[in-house]
């Protein structure tokens, strides 16, 4: 995924996908009060995991 993000040239990106995050979060959280399906996709733990796992990665 790395190299994929580096093939878009320099640029920040932090600030927008941390609002995106964000604003995500607090939508499934704002549906699920609300009783109704969240929408759009979300990995599987699974694939967290293999982002945690990747390559050249050192969390543990």
């Amino acid at each position: 995924m790395g190299k994929e993000l580096r093939a878009w040239g320099r640029g920040s990106l932090g600030s927008l996908l941390y609002r995106r995050a964000l604003g995500e979060a607090v939508a499934t959280a704002l549906a699920v009060r609300d009783g109704v399906p969240s929408t759009g996709p979300a990995p599987t733990y699974a694939q967290v995991q293999a982002l945690v796992d990747g390559p050249g990665v050192t969390c543990r």
